[in-house]
Parts: C-alpha cells; sequence; structure tokens
C-alpha cells in the first residue's frame, strides 16, 4: 500500500467526503458518468417535491450518499433502491454493490476471457450456437450489404443491438420491405456504431408472453461454477412495459424474484424508480406465486450451456426466453444483482464473495 493511501485511510470519514466532494465530484465514476451527474439523477428520481426544497436535507443526504460510495462502492441510485436510508452501515455492509461486484470478479476471473467469450455478443453467439436455435450475423463496416440484405429478407423482422451494448440500449427491431431501404437502414446503423449483432427475432411461447406483448420477456439465471460445483441462485423475471421491445429494468422494465429450485414467482414487481407492482401495470396478471413453465428443462439446459461450453467461467448471469420450441439462451454477462436485492430488499455480498472464492 502506498504512503499516500496510508494517509488517507487515517483520515476522519468527515474529512473524506469533503475531500471527495471537491476533488472528485466532477469525474467519472461506476459506468463513466459524471458522479455529481449521477446523484443528481438520483436525488430527483428519489425525493418528493418537498424533500428537494429543504436545502439542509439534500446536504445531509449528499454526504450519505457520497460516505456510501467511499465505504461500500454504493451508486447514488443503489443508495435508494437499497433502502440505504434506513438502515445502520452494518446493515449497508450487506448488499452487493454493482462496483464491488465488478472488482471482485476481475480478481477472481479472468476479463480477457470474460470480454472474448461471452461480452463479445457475436463471439457468445458462436460458442452457444446450439443453445442460441436461431440464426444470427456481425455486422460491422467491412460487412456486405448484400449480406445483411439476404438475412433481413430471409427472417423479415430482426432483432439489432450494439455489439457491446448493455440495459438493452440502443437495441431495436427492423422490418425488412425492400433492398433499397435496407442499404440506407445499414448506412444508418454503422453511422451510430461500427459493430452490431443482428439475430433472427425470437418467437416468445404464449404463457411467457402474456405479461407484455411487445417486448421478449426473460429469465435472467446467475449460476457459480467452482471446484465442479454447480449453484444456481437468484433467479427472477422480467417483464417489459407496454410498446417497449426490451425488458430490462434500465429500459423501464419490472423485476420478480423467481424460487431458482421451482421457478415460482416470490415476490412483487419493481422497477428501476422504486415503482412498486403487485400485477403488471398493463396486462394485470398478478406476479406473485406465477410458475414459470418448463423451469426444469431450463435448470438442465442451463448448467449443461455453463459446464459444456464455459465452464472456464466462475460466474455468468445467463439471460432466457421460452419459446414454444423449449428455452433459447439470448445472451450471457457478468450480472449486476441490482433487481435481485431490490425487489427483495436482502443483502447477498456475504453469499456472492462465498460462491465465488473471495471471502
Amino acid at each position: 500500500m502506498s504512503v499516500k493511501k496510508k494517509i488517507y485511510n487515517c483520515l476522519p470519514e468527515s474529512v473524506k467526503i469533503a475531500l471527495f466532494k471537491k476533488m472528485d465530484f466532477d469525474k467519472p465514476f461506476g459506468y463513466g458518468e459524471i458522479y455529481s451527474v449521477t446523484l443528481n439523477n438520483a436525488l430527483e428520481t428519489f425525493l418528493t417535491p418537498e424533500e428537494k426544497a429543504d436545502k439542509k436535507l439534500v446536504r445531509k443526504l449528499t454526504d450519505d450518499i457520497v460516505k456510501s460510495w467511499i465505504r461500500y462502492k454504493a451508486l447514488p441510485y443503489e443508495y435508494f433502491l437499497f433502502d440505504f436510508r434506513n438502515r445502520s452501515d452494518a446493515e449497508r455492509g450487506e448488499f452487493e454493490t454493482d462496483m464491488d461486484r465488478l472488482w471482485t470478479l476481475n480478481r477472481v476471473s479472468s476479463l480477457q476471457l470474460f470480454q472474448e467469450e461471452i461480452n463479445n455478443k457475436y463471439n457468445f453467439y458462436k460458442l452457444a450456437k446450439l443453445f442460441f436455435k436461431r440464426e444470427a450475423i456481425n455486422v460491422t463496416k467491412d460487412s456486405k450489404a448484400d449480406d445483411f440484405i439476404h438475412f433481413c429478407k430471409t427472417y423479415k423482422e430482426v432483432f439489432i443491438k450494439p455489439m457491446e451494448g448493455s440495459k438493452g440500449r440502443g437495441a431495436h427491431v427492423y422490418s425488412y420491405s425492400d433492398d433499397e431501404s435496407a442499404i440506407q437502414y445499414l448506412k444508418q446503423l454503422l453511422e451510430e456504431s461500427s459493430s452490431w449483432m443482428v439475430e433472427e427475432r425470437i418467437k416468445q411461447s404464449a404463457e411467457m408472453g402474456q405479461w407484455n406483448v411487445t417486448s421478449v420477456n426473460t429469465i435472467r439465471i446467475p449460476t457459480f461454477l467452482r471446484d465442479g460445483k454447480f449453484t444456481v441462485i437468484w433467479t427472477r423475471m422480467r417483464a417489459g412495459k407496454k410498446g417497449a421491445i426490451v425488458d430490462n429494468a434500465g429500459a423501464g422494465g419490472i423485476v420478480v424474484n423467481v424460487d431458482p429450485e421451482t421457478g415460482v414467482v416470490t415476490s412483487d414487481g419493481i422497477d428501476e424508480s422504486y415503482n412498486h407492482f403487485d400485477k403488471h401495470p398493463d396486462s394485470g396478471f398478478v406476479f406473485k406465486g406465477w410458475q414459470v413453465p418448463r423451469w426444469k428443462e431450463l435448470l438442465e439446459t442451463v448448467e449443461k450451456l455453463h459446464r459444456e461450453v464455459f465452464g472456464k467461467h466462475i460466474y455468468v448471469a445467463w439471460d432466457f426466453a421460452l419459446t414454444d420450441d423449449g428455452w433459447v439462451v439470448i445472451e450471457g454477462n457478468w450480472g449486476q444483482l441490482l433487481g435481485q436485492q431490490t425487489a427483495s430488499q436482502v443483502g447477498v455480498r456475504k453469499k456472492f464473495h462465498e460462491l465465488v472464492g473471495d471471502i
């Protein structure tokens, strides 16, 4: 440890907070957004108009939010979603924050292997093709327009997402009409980003589609594989809202927890603005107690995928969709535990570190 770090660690917490606000407030943190911007967005989202008008309260909350970053690496929205306002320091330490999750995985896993095999969506597709059960292509500036046109013409409606995007950002559906329109559309795509994943659109089963017909509603199923032991834990279902094409919580989707052994929904729904739902606001179906179809089949499928294809990875959070022909994988990632902990209000930090072997 450097001398500077040792000196910093000896400082009173109030001094650390003041230093952060003076020196780091306007620097990128977390996923690259300026910390003060993330903080102000959280205050705007989670405080009532009366609370926002109380400047003394806002200053007090700001200091506490910064303290939570310094101690637990909790981002401002996590502070509210995990209800840190009403928790002791010991209780706060029970929650696995997103930055701690990423830094922990960087210590115990190979980041390079993750980037090559999982984070690169097309490489992931090639490795896991048997579990995709649909076709896909990678479109770049070097791709032939004819290949893109042929693919779109073949499948009529395709799902397109940035090669290394997350949280459903940039994802959209394209419907083929004619070659000239497809060429123009391809030009627009490549002006926005240099690499895209274009895949045959999933036709989800009626059982999963009943929650929201415009999005593919999915199961997030995190699995751990260490020393030959396979563990499924903290599974959840995500349902989009009317008009949305993705179900990601970051895009307004609703998250509910699912019992990993039975596939029964065990919680009400929640979104990333901390809105609670006992039933879907559009379809009206009640969440808690609903049985996810073909659950045993999903568990068998995901274990086979992890063991046989991605056995070098300690932790992968998989997204699966259900079609009439069975479960299909959408993608894998170093998935957040934000939705799980927000829905249950139970921290999983100790268990997560135990499962990845970082005690």
